[in-house]
């Protein structure tokens, strides 16, 4: 087992839930022996993390997705655990953010959050919001996409893109006076509804994109074809 890792504001953190996720993907972000990353298992996220040898420093859940046995043994093994009542308003993801949040670790990852019920996809990506409103850099990723908010403007680099395509998508509401630059499809001053698709699937044409918004909150994707 890993030594402790240290809270100290500056650590990383990542929360690894049960969706779809192989054990080589959570080894490519999880280091074992860095005691600066905490490794949060969320219910059956704990399993995805023990498949791929991996030891989580804290278990968060209801652990209703996992069998009586599994559920005794984690409860258990890992002494520093936050059980919750299955009967509860808020999901175990929720309830991780939280922790999260409490914890105002320098960067967050998100694994094992899409991929499985549609509605704790879209309930997941909707609580990406909570960090963005608590001003903490949160990402979600998957095999094919690297999803975050962005409540500023912001510049992006072609070398660091997570793939080719960057789709830009309002969260709760218009976002007012979107410029885009560097980019295949430029805007200019232009408006971004709820329910429309134009920011979606746009390529970055120069080494460097600016993205500057007036108002309103952005999902900023990047992706990659399967």
């Amino acid at each position: 087992m890993k030594e402790a890792y240290e809270p100290d504001g500056k650590m990383k953190m990542i929360l690894v839930a049960g969706g779809a996720v192989t054990p080589e993907f959570l080894k490519r972000y999880c280091d074992p022996d860095d005691r600066r990353t905490c490794l949060v298992g969320i219910d059956a996220g704990v399993l995805r993390l023990e498949e791929a040898g991996l030891v989580p420093d804290v278990v968060i859940g209801d652990f209703d997705s996992v069998s009586p046995e599994e559920r005794e043994r984690i409860r258990k093994g890992y002494p520093q655990n936050l059980f919750l009542n299955p009967v509860k308003d808020d999901t175990d993801m929720e309830a991780a953010v939280r922790y999260a949040i409490e914890q105002r670790p320098e960067e967050i990852l998100i694994l094992g959050a899409t991929g499985g019920r549609m509605d704790h996809t879209v309930t997941n990506l909707r609580l990406l919001v909570l960090f963005a409103e608590a001003d903490l850099h949160a990402y979600l990723l998957d095999e094919h996409s690297r999803i975050r908010i962005l409540k500023r403007s912001a510049t992006l680099y072609k070398n660091e893109l997570y793939g080719p395509y960057v789709s830009l998508l309002p969260v709760l509401e218009t976002v007012r006076d979107i410029t885009l630059r560097g980019f295949k499809y430029p805007l200019e001053q232009a408006s971004l509804e709820p329910f429309s698709s134009l920011g979606v699937s746009n390529e970055l044409e120069e080494e460097t994109g600016e993205i500057i918004f007036s108002q309103g909150l952005l999902y900023l994707m990047e992706t990659k074809d399967r």
